[in-house]
């Protein structure tokens, strides 16, 4: 922004300076007039002066006219660099306001999978304990059973003794 307030002073300058040179101009041709005017009025001599000094005032103006007129178009070029970089930084932004969206999206998203993870894990460990127990469980019934097995062996052996 600072170099585009400093462009549009230059351009203002500029302008300011074509009005003068503008200005200038017409009075010299004006005085131009005069001197010719003047000359054929008086001595040749004086007038192969006026005239060599109008040649130089005339070059000079449009050496000053082109160095303006290159003035303004580079202001016109930094004017069109601008809004170049506007539209780009404007572009950037946008971008950023999408990437910053799509963080969040990914942030809310991890979150959620982080939480599922940690049900999952606190599921899978309910789900081992109850294994154990069901394990030990079933350990402790075979071992019943076998017991029932010998008892009921015993009892057999003695039935058959007694009979």
């Amino acid at each position: 922004q600072n170099e585009l307030y400093k462009e549009k002073n230059l351009t203002i300058e500029t302008e300011r300076a074509k009005n003068a040179l503008e200005k200038q101009v017409k009075e010299l041709n004006a005085r131009i007039v005069d001197l010719e005017s003047n000359a054929l009025a008086d001595n040749k001599g004086p007038t192969r002066r006026l005239e060599s000094r109008i040649e130089e005032l005339s070059s000079q103006i449009e050496a000053e006219l082109k160095e303006k007129n290159e003035a303004v178009k580079n202001a016109r070029k930094a004017e069109r660099l601008i809004r170049e970089l506007q539209f780009q930084l404007q572009e950037r932004d946008k971008q950023k306001s999408r990437f910053d969206e799509e963080t969040e999206k990914m942030e809310q998203r991890l979150k959620r999978m982080k939480t599922q993870i940690e049900e999952m894990e606190s599921s899978e460990s309910n789900l081992q304990l109850a294994k154990r127990r069901a394990e030990r469980e079933a350990s402790e019934l075979k071992e019943r059973a076998t017991r029932f097995e010998k008892e009921c062996e015993k009892l057999k052996q003695r039935l058959e003794r007694g009979a």
